[in-house]
């Protein structure tokens, strides 16, 4: 037994001497997939678990954190799925960063792939490690735009495994708030009951009438998209003067911002019109068209874009982007008859329509308003359950049956044309733009939907995603013109893009081959808080938290 022990302890020592090397993750660039210094939260509302980071970057430098300090200074959170504000987090203990295995000089043997992460030095500080994912390979010249990566003028599309990875929460339907003040941001049309974090269809109408579950993303609170309703200057005095005085003279806490824009006769709001607001605009209005305009715009604030907004950097001041670039994955369960399923996605000006017979097994793809059939393919429904995944990233089209992809995805054009309409409506605009901007994301993204017509049916997951979203950083590369890799070097950026600090940002954007490290490609000891209560003292202490032990692809 004693000879045993000290075999493995020798292979342990020679595979970390020549082969691994652990590495432990301090900042949050390439959260939420690795994991920086944060402190694991549980909303109130909706039970929802997830990381709030407590150590950035030194790109984050606004005041409220400091680069790798160990708490910031403004301890609130906001859950990722619900939307609520203001958790507070200072009692929640401190937790230590992903610690990394990663294999060492893989990179001697090949090259790194695109969208794989690695460890690299940092080439102006060798003495320190870094992990990002590289976006851009030796020879290429890339540009991000509209939250995309480009090589040579053409997008760089993800197949399944990476959109996988590198996909982020955006609402599960099995983790719901209870407060009357929230809507699901699905709007249910049919005999729909959610129920146990389940959402259950019983069909019983007539073929004419399927059953609808169409998205649309309702807010709880902020934002900065706009929306706005038309009112005549008659309909809007003297109650907005009336506002305007009680504004300058009281001070509120109204994050929001309302505007009367008296020469086109509309009136506008800035993020989500706050509940007191609009009460005690509707209990002072003396104009009942002005109190109905009031009460329409309250309610069409709460709808807003999907956008880039991580619930890790609820410390940090940053503005949000609209995301186009969403994931469905479902599961459902056929409990009774042979459903037909519909499933609606657009693809940036195109919309799809998906067909999956649950009887036959046959899936058809054409796009919507044309019979010609695209893409088929036949699935087993032996146990009458299926996991579908269906995504738009990078202008590519992608189904998923049961975890395998059900035929080759549509790809649409992906050339970068900066004098066309990519440059007029689909730069880089933060969440902060024009009612006209919040309208149109908001018609794009109303079209995802699924329709059921026949049978009782289960999704006992109904969940949506959305694409890393690449942001300008401080534009010093690869933004406002194209950055051409030079050598056998290497283009790099976080996952976690508002908060890291990578190629887009410094004055050298290329990491040279040789300060390679490894393949990060297991998340290993990973450690949660635990508490040690030990002669009237309360201690806080490292556990391991197996859950969180994973391979990473």
């Amino acid at each position: 037994m004693l000879e045993l022990a000290i075999c493995f302890v020798m292979t342990v020592c020679i595979l970390r001497g020549f082969f691994l090397e652990g590495y432990l993750v301090s900042t949050g660039s390439m959260a939420p997939v690795l994991l920086g210094f944060h402190k694991q939260i549980e909303c109130p509302m909706c039970q929802h678990q997830f990381a709030f980071g407590v150590r950035f970057d030194e790109s984050v430098g606004d005041g409220s954190v400091a680069a790798n300090s160990s708490e910031p200074v403004d301890a609130r959170a906001t859950c990722p799925n619900c939307g609520q504000i203001n958790i507070d987090t200072s009692g929640v203990p401190l937790n230590h960063g992903d610690q990394l295995l990663v294999h060492k000089n893989i990179f001697d043997f090949r090259s790194p792939n695109r969208w794989e992460p690695v460890v690299f030095r940092n080439p102006v500080s060798p003495g320190e490690a870094y992990v990002k994912r590289v976006v851009g390979l030796p020879g290429e010249e890339i540009q991000i735009w509209d939250g995309d990566v480009y090589v040579n003028g053409q997008i760089a599309r993800k197949d399944l495994v990476t959109q996988r990875d590198m996909r982020i929460p955006v609402f599960d339907v099995s983790q719901v708030p209870d407060d009357e003040d929230w809507e699901l941001p699905w709007r249910l049309d049919g005999d729909w009951e959610v129920t146990d974090g389940q959402l259950t269809c019983s069909s019983h109408r007539d073929a004419d009438e399927p059953n609808v579950i169409a998205f649309r993303n309702w807010r709880w609170f902020g934002g900065g998209h706009t929306v706005e309703v038309p009112l005549s200057r008659d309909d809007a005095y003297p109650d907005w003067t009336d506002f305007l005085e009680r504004f300058h003279r009281i001070p509120i806490s109204w994050t929001s911002r309302l505007e009367y824009d008296e020469e086109s006769g509309l009136l506008r709001c800035q993020g989500v019109m706050p509940r007191d607001m609009q009460r005690d605009l509707m209990t002072s209005a003396t104009n009942e068209r002005f109190r109905r305009a009031i009460y329409r715009l309250a309610a069409l604030s709460h709808l807003a874009p999907v956008t880039d907004g991580y619930g890790y950097n609820s410390a940090v001041s940053s503005s949000e982007y609209s995301v186009r670039d969403l994931m469905l994955d479902v599961v459902i369960h056929v409990d009774a008859g042979e459903p037909t399923i519909e499933i609606d996605i657009p693809v940036i000006g195109q919309l799809w329509h998906i067909m999956l017979n649950s009887q036959s097994g046959l899936i058809e793809l054409k796009q919507k308003g044309d019979e010609t059939v695209v893409r088929s393919g036949t699935v087993s429904i032996g146990s009458r359950e299926l996991r579908v995944e269906l995504s738009n990233f990078d202008r590519r089209l992608l189904v998923a049956i049961n975890g395998e992809k059900t035929f080759d995805p549509v790809d649409l054009s992906g050339q970068l044309d900066l004098s066309g309409d990519d440059a007029d409506s689909m730069g880089l605009a933060s969440q902060s733009a024009s009612a006209a901007s919040t309208a149109e994301h908001l018609r794009y993204q109303n079209q995802l939907q699924m329709k059921l017509d026949g049978g009782t049916c289960r999704f006992t997951r109904l969940q949506l995603f959305r694409d890393v979203y690449y942001t300008p950083g401080r534009r010093k590369n690869a933004v406002d013109s194209a950055c051409t890799i030079d050598g056998n070097s290497y283009f790099v950026q976080g996952d976690n893009s508002p908060v890291s600090f990578d190629s887009r940002s410094w004055d050298d954007p290329l990491v040279p081959h040789e300060m390679l490290v490894g393949k990060p490609f297991v998340v290993h000891l990973p450690s949660q808080p635990g508490r040690l209560k030990f002669a009237g003292r309360e201690l806080t202490i490292r556990l391991p938290d197996i859950s969180r032990i994973r391979y990473i692809p």
